[in-house]
Protein backbone atom coordinates (compact mmCIF):
# COMPACT_ATOMS: atom_id res chain seq x y z
CA UNK A 1 0.00 0.00 0.00
CA UNK A 2 1.47 3.33 -1.05
CA UNK A 3 2.09 5.39 2.08
CA UNK A 4 1.71 8.55 -0.03
CA UNK A 5 -1.93 7.74 -0.72
CA UNK A 6 -4.32 9.56 1.61
CA UNK A 7 -7.83 8.18 1.58
CA UNK A 8 -11.30 9.44 2.37
CA UNK A 9 -13.04 7.63 3.81
CA UNK A 10 -10.10 6.84 6.08
CA UNK A 11 -8.88 3.24 6.09
CA UNK A 12 -9.11 1.62 9.51
CA UNK A 13 -7.27 -1.70 9.60
CA UNK A 14 -9.67 -4.06 11.37
CA UNK A 15 -7.67 -5.68 14.21
CA UNK A 16 -4.51 -4.45 12.49
CA UNK A 17 -3.17 -5.21 9.02
CA UNK A 18 -3.86 -8.92 9.17
CA UNK A 19 -2.08 -9.86 5.96
CA UNK A 20 1.21 -9.25 7.77
CA UNK A 21 0.65 -10.43 11.34
CA UNK A 22 -2.04 -12.15 13.43
CA UNK A 23 -4.96 -9.97 14.47
CA UNK A 24 -4.86 -7.74 17.56
CA UNK A 25 -1.10 -7.97 17.97
CA UNK A 26 1.34 -5.09 18.06
CA UNK A 27 2.95 -6.62 14.97
CA UNK A 28 -0.33 -6.20 13.07
CA UNK A 29 -0.77 -2.65 14.36
CA UNK A 30 2.77 -1.72 13.36
CA UNK A 31 2.16 -3.17 9.90
CA UNK A 32 -0.90 -0.91 9.55
CA UNK A 33 1.23 2.10 10.47
CA UNK A 34 4.06 1.05 8.14
CA UNK A 35 1.65 0.66 5.22
CA UNK A 36 0.01 4.03 5.65
CA UNK A 37 -3.38 3.23 7.18
CA UNK A 38 -5.07 6.24 8.72
CA UNK A 39 -6.58 4.17 11.50
CA UNK A 40 -6.53 0.89 13.41
CA UNK A 41 -9.33 -0.95 15.20
CA UNK A 42 -8.60 -3.21 18.17
CA UNK A 43 -10.59 -5.15 20.78
CA UNK A 44 -10.37 -5.27 24.57
CA UNK A 45 -11.42 -7.90 27.12
CA UNK A 46 -10.55 -8.53 30.77
CA UNK A 47 -8.22 -11.21 32.10
CA UNK A 48 -8.87 -13.21 35.26
CA UNK A 49 -6.91 -10.66 37.26
CA UNK A 50 -8.82 -7.73 35.80
CA UNK A 51 -6.23 -6.53 33.30
CA UNK A 52 -7.42 -5.03 29.99
CA UNK A 53 -6.16 -7.37 27.26
CA UNK A 54 -6.15 -6.63 23.53
CA UNK A 55 -8.00 -9.64 22.11
CA UNK A 56 -11.30 -10.21 20.33
CA UNK A 57 -12.49 -13.72 21.17
CA UNK A 58 -13.81 -14.77 24.54
CA UNK A 59 -11.42 -17.72 24.58
CA UNK A 60 -7.87 -18.49 23.44
CA UNK A 61 -8.94 -21.45 21.29
CA UNK A 62 -8.79 -19.90 17.81
CA UNK A 63 -5.69 -17.79 18.35
CA UNK A 64 -3.64 -20.71 19.70
CA UNK A 65 -5.02 -23.29 17.24
CA UNK A 66 -6.65 -25.19 20.09
CA UNK A 67 -3.53 -25.47 22.25
CA UNK A 68 -5.19 -23.33 24.88
CA UNK A 69 -8.98 -23.57 25.08
CA UNK A 70 -9.52 -21.56 28.26
CA UNK A 71 -11.65 -18.44 28.40
CA UNK A 72 -9.83 -15.10 28.54
CA UNK A 73 -11.55 -14.50 31.88
CA UNK A 74 -10.02 -17.74 33.25
CA UNK A 75 -6.44 -16.71 32.50
CA UNK A 76 -4.19 -14.11 34.08
CA UNK A 77 -2.67 -11.36 31.99
CA UNK A 78 0.72 -13.04 32.33
CA UNK A 79 -0.67 -16.33 31.01
CA UNK A 80 -2.37 -14.64 28.07
CA UNK A 81 0.74 -12.69 27.11
CA UNK A 82 2.88 -15.83 27.35
CA UNK A 83 0.76 -17.84 24.90
CA UNK A 84 2.33 -18.26 21.47
CA UNK A 85 0.21 -16.96 18.60
CA UNK A 86 1.36 -18.57 15.33
CA UNK A 87 1.55 -16.61 12.10
CA UNK A 88 0.74 -19.74 10.10
CA UNK A 89 -3.01 -20.05 9.66
CA UNK A 90 -3.63 -16.58 11.09
CA UNK A 91 -2.90 -14.33 8.11
CA UNK A 92 -5.59 -13.32 5.65
CA UNK A 93 -4.81 -13.39 1.92
CA UNK A 94 -4.14 -10.04 0.28
CA UNK A 95 -7.39 -10.10 -1.64
CA UNK A 96 -10.98 -10.57 -0.46
CA UNK A 97 -12.47 -14.04 -0.88
CA UNK A 98 -14.30 -12.96 -4.06
CA UNK A 99 -12.73 -11.16 -7.05
CA UNK A 100 -12.90 -7.44 -6.37
CA UNK A 101 -11.96 -6.14 -9.82
CA UNK A 102 -11.85 -7.33 -13.38
CA UNK A 103 -10.20 -6.20 -16.56
CA UNK A 104 -7.87 -3.23 -16.84
CA UNK A 105 -6.23 -2.22 -13.58
CA UNK A 106 -6.96 -5.41 -11.69
CA UNK A 107 -4.05 -6.85 -9.74
CA UNK A 108 -2.96 -10.46 -9.95
CA UNK A 109 -4.88 -12.69 -7.58
CA UNK A 110 -3.06 -15.22 -5.40
CA UNK A 111 -3.69 -18.87 -6.09
CA UNK A 112 -5.01 -21.12 -3.35
CA UNK A 113 -1.69 -22.97 -3.40
CA UNK A 114 0.24 -19.73 -2.83
CA UNK A 115 -2.05 -18.68 0.01
CA UNK A 116 -1.85 -22.11 1.64
CA UNK A 117 1.96 -22.14 1.41
CA UNK A 118 2.26 -18.63 2.84
CA UNK A 119 -0.11 -19.37 5.71
CA UNK A 120 0.99 -22.90 6.60
CA UNK A 121 4.77 -22.72 6.30
CA UNK A 122 5.35 -19.55 8.28
CA UNK A 123 7.17 -20.54 11.48
CA UNK A 124 6.97 -17.18 13.24
CA UNK A 125 5.00 -16.66 16.43
CA UNK A 126 3.89 -13.53 18.24
CA UNK A 127 2.02 -12.65 21.43
CA UNK A 128 -1.02 -10.78 22.63
CA UNK A 129 -0.56 -7.69 24.80
CA UNK A 130 -2.23 -5.72 27.51
CA UNK A 131 -3.93 -2.48 26.54
CA UNK A 132 -1.32 -0.61 28.58
CA UNK A 133 1.46 -2.22 26.53
CA UNK A 134 -0.29 -1.19 23.31
CA UNK A 135 -0.68 2.33 24.69
CA UNK A 136 3.08 2.46 25.34
CA UNK A 137 3.78 1.27 21.79
CA UNK A 138 1.35 3.84 20.38
CA UNK A 139 3.11 6.65 22.23
CA UNK A 140 6.13 5.97 20.03
CA UNK A 141 4.16 6.14 16.77
CA UNK A 142 4.75 9.52 15.14
CA UNK A 143 2.42 8.93 12.19
CA UNK A 144 -0.99 10.58 12.23
CA UNK A 145 -2.98 7.47 13.15
CA UNK A 146 -6.23 7.03 15.09
CA UNK A 147 -7.06 3.89 17.09
CA UNK A 148 -10.61 2.70 17.64
CA UNK A 149 -10.80 0.78 20.91
CA UNK A 150 -13.73 -1.65 20.90
CA UNK A 151 -14.82 -2.82 24.35
CA UNK A 152 -16.06 -6.41 24.12
CA UNK A 153 -16.97 -7.28 27.71
CA UNK A 154 -18.48 -5.63 30.80
CA UNK A 155 -15.94 -3.95 33.05
CA UNK A 156 -13.52 -3.11 30.25
CA UNK A 157 -14.16 0.63 30.33
CA UNK A 158 -13.62 0.77 34.08
CA UNK A 159 -10.32 -1.03 33.53
CA UNK A 160 -9.00 1.24 30.78
CA UNK A 161 -10.40 4.53 32.14
CA UNK A 162 -7.39 5.25 34.42
CA UNK A 163 -5.01 4.26 31.60
CA UNK A 164 -6.77 6.65 29.23
CA UNK A 165 -6.72 9.48 31.77
CA UNK A 166 -2.94 9.41 32.04
CA UNK A 167 -2.25 8.42 28.42
CA UNK A 168 -0.41 10.77 26.07
CA UNK A 169 -2.52 9.20 23.32
CA UNK A 170 -5.97 10.03 24.67
CA UNK A 171 -6.94 12.36 21.81
CA UNK A 172 -5.81 9.72 19.28
CA UNK A 173 -8.29 7.11 20.56
CA UNK A 174 -11.98 6.59 19.91
CA UNK A 175 -13.45 4.32 22.58
CA UNK A 176 -16.61 2.48 21.59
CA UNK A 177 -18.69 -0.66 21.93
CA UNK A 178 -21.44 -2.54 20.16
CA UNK A 179 -23.04 -3.71 23.41
CA UNK A 180 -25.66 -1.63 25.19
CA UNK A 181 -24.52 -2.80 28.62
CA UNK A 182 -21.02 -1.53 27.96
CA UNK A 183 -22.20 1.73 26.39
CA UNK A 184 -24.23 2.41 29.51
CA UNK A 185 -21.23 1.50 31.69
CA UNK A 186 -19.13 4.05 29.80
CA UNK A 187 -21.67 6.78 30.47
CA UNK A 188 -21.95 5.81 34.14
CA UNK A 189 -18.19 5.92 34.68
CA UNK A 190 -17.83 9.29 32.96
CA UNK A 191 -20.76 10.78 34.88
CA UNK A 192 -19.17 9.69 38.15
CA UNK A 193 -15.55 10.53 37.35
CA UNK A 194 -15.69 13.12 34.60
CA UNK A 195 -14.86 13.09 30.91
CA UNK A 196 -11.10 13.42 30.39
CA UNK A 197 -10.20 16.30 28.08
CA UNK A 198 -9.83 14.98 24.55
CA UNK A 199 -11.85 11.79 25.14
CA UNK A 200 -13.81 10.66 22.06
CA UNK A 201 -16.45 7.96 22.30
CA UNK A 202 -18.54 6.03 19.81
CA UNK A 203 -21.05 3.23 19.38
CA UNK A 204 -21.39 0.42 16.89
CA UNK A 205 -25.15 0.40 16.30
CA UNK A 206 -24.97 -1.41 12.93
CA UNK A 207 -28.17 0.38 11.89
CA UNK A 208 -30.03 3.48 13.04
CA UNK A 209 -33.29 3.39 14.96
CA UNK A 210 -35.03 5.62 17.50
CA UNK A 211 -33.13 4.15 20.45
CA UNK A 212 -29.70 4.55 18.87
CA UNK A 213 -30.43 8.10 17.71
CA UNK A 214 -31.63 9.11 21.17
CA UNK A 215 -28.51 7.62 22.78
CA UNK A 216 -26.26 9.36 20.24
CA UNK A 217 -27.73 12.75 21.16
CA UNK A 218 -27.65 12.14 24.92
CA UNK A 219 -24.13 10.67 25.03
CA UNK A 220 -22.52 13.23 22.74
CA UNK A 221 -20.85 10.55 20.63
CA UNK A 222 -17.99 11.37 18.28
CA UNK A 223 -18.72 8.51 15.88
CA UNK A 224 -21.28 5.86 15.06
CA UNK A 225 -20.53 2.56 13.31
CA UNK A 226 -23.06 1.27 10.77
CA UNK A 227 -23.13 -1.93 8.70
CA UNK A 228 -22.84 -2.05 4.93
CA UNK A 229 -26.20 -1.84 3.13
CA UNK A 230 -27.91 -0.99 6.42
CA UNK A 231 -27.66 2.77 6.09
CA UNK A 232 -28.20 5.48 3.50
CA UNK A 233 -26.79 8.86 2.54
CA UNK A 234 -29.73 10.39 4.41
CA UNK A 235 -28.61 8.59 7.59
CA UNK A 236 -25.10 9.94 7.13
CA UNK A 237 -26.40 13.46 6.56
CA UNK A 238 -28.60 13.21 9.65
CA UNK A 239 -25.70 12.15 11.87
CA UNK A 240 -23.29 14.60 10.26
CA UNK A 241 -25.79 17.37 10.97
CA UNK A 242 -25.60 16.34 14.63
CA UNK A 243 -21.80 16.64 14.52
CA UNK A 244 -21.33 12.84 14.52
CA UNK A 245 -18.91 10.97 12.24
CA UNK A 246 -20.09 7.80 10.49
CA UNK A 247 -17.82 4.74 10.23
CA UNK A 248 -18.73 1.90 7.87
CA UNK A 249 -18.27 -1.61 9.27
CA UNK A 250 -16.34 -3.81 6.83
CA UNK A 251 -18.23 -4.59 3.61
CA UNK A 252 -15.15 -5.85 1.77
CA UNK A 253 -16.47 -6.11 -1.78
CA UNK A 254 -16.38 -3.72 -4.77
CA UNK A 255 -20.05 -2.80 -4.84
CA UNK A 256 -19.81 -1.44 -1.31
CA UNK A 257 -16.46 0.22 -1.96
CA UNK A 258 -18.12 2.06 -4.83
CA UNK A 259 -21.11 3.04 -2.67
CA UNK A 260 -18.79 4.42 0.02
CA UNK A 261 -17.53 7.10 -2.33
CA UNK A 262 -20.96 8.74 -2.45
CA UNK A 263 -22.15 8.17 1.11
CA UNK A 264 -19.90 10.70 2.80
CA UNK A 265 -18.72 8.48 5.66
CA UNK A 266 -15.65 9.47 7.68
CA UNK A 267 -13.97 6.08 7.82
CA UNK A 268 -14.16 2.49 6.59
CA UNK A 269 -13.16 -0.48 8.75
CA UNK A 270 -11.68 -3.16 6.52
CA UNK A 271 -9.84 -6.47 6.60
CA UNK A 272 -8.38 -5.70 3.16
CA UNK A 273 -6.89 -2.21 3.31
CA UNK A 274 -4.34 -2.84 0.55
CA UNK A 275 -6.87 -4.36 -1.85
CA UNK A 276 -9.22 -1.45 -1.16
CA UNK A 277 -6.43 1.05 -1.81
CA UNK A 278 -5.51 -0.68 -5.06
CA UNK A 279 -9.14 -0.56 -6.12
CA UNK A 280 -9.28 3.17 -5.34
CA UNK A 281 -6.22 3.79 -7.49
CA UNK A 282 -6.91 1.47 -10.42
CA UNK A 283 -10.22 -0.31 -10.27
CA UNK A 284 -12.93 2.20 -9.35
CA UNK A 285 -15.50 3.39 -11.86
CA UNK A 286 -17.00 6.74 -10.96
CA UNK A 287 -20.29 7.93 -12.32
Amino acid sequence: MDKAVSCRPMRFAHRGLVQYAPENTIDAFQAAVDHGCEGIELDVRLSKDGVAMVVHDGSMTRMTDGKNTKEISELTAEEICAAEIPYAGHLLPFHPPVPYSEGEGSSRTYTEEEIRYFRETDTRVTHLSTFEQVDSWFAGVSADVVIEVELCAPGTFRAIYPILKRSKNLSRYIVFSGHWEILEEMQEVMRANGVPEGMRTGANFRRLDEKSLAFTKEAGLYEVGLNDKWFTKEDVELLTGMGVKVFSNLGDYPEWWQALQALGVEAFKTNYAEAYTHWLQYGRKDG
